[in-house]
């Protein structure tokens, strides 16, 4: 490569040079390459080839969901980059079926960590967390899952509260009942949500 730069030969050197790593997995690599690719010949025929791979090899980078998502948000941003950059191109769909792919890995993440908040018995922060998720992926495929769960937090942490925070606490339990049937009155949970829904109604009167 350094040989022929400047070149009439570079430019084919240089994408095959790219293409060598992507095949060879080596993501980290190919999306530095390609990159470099576009921002020296941004009239290539090329062009938009390589900017599509740079942006998949960092899809290829997103780690799995337990793990540290910031690769994840990168891969977005740079697929969003090259859905903007291009819109008219034919990879837009595929482009846009990896972001999708990508967000539900970051809603997952989010989902599990509330929920993990839920197990751990930290029901204050389980309904945080599961504010914050409604807030940041407000058409998520999880939603009713994250509605049950926090009920299913509120409602522990009102039934196991001191006398004097228990009635407060019923109240936003049945607020978050209400919520939830507003929108899944048909859900899987409902034998689940109504038992409980019951046993806050008596705790209430008493």
């Amino acid at each position: 490569v350094p040989k022929y730069r400047g070149k009439p030969q570079a430019q084919k050197l240089m994408y095959m040079h790219a293409m060598c790593f992507y095949n060879n997995k080596d993501y980290y690599t190919s999306n530095y390459r390609m990159e470099k690719f576009v921002n020296t010949y941004p009239n290539s025929e090329k062009n938009e080839e390589m900017a599509f791979l740079a942006a998949k090899s960092y899809y290829f980078m997103s780690p799995v969901y337990s793990k540290d998502q910031t690769d994840t948000k990168v891969a977005i941003e740079k697929l969003q980059l090259f859905i903007n950059t291009f819109p008219e191109s034919i990879l837009i769909s595929e482009a846009n079926l990896l972001i999708f792919e990508l967000d539900y890995k970051l809603e997952f993440k989010s989902y599990t960590n509330a929920l993990q908040y839920n197990t751990l018995n930290d029901h204050e922060s389980a309904i945080k967390s599961f504010d914050n998720f409604i807030v940041d992926f407000p058409g998520s495929s999880l939603r009713e899952k994250v509605l049950y769960f926090k009920f299913d937090s509120a409602y522990k942490l009102a039934v196991n509260s001191v006398n004097y925070k228990m009635q407060e606490r019923i109240n936003d339990a049945i607020g978050f009942y209400n919520s939830f049937m507003k929108y899944y009155n048909e859900s899987e949970y409902l034998d689940d949500l109504n038992t409980k829904f019951n046993q806050l109604k008596q705790l209430k009167t008493t």
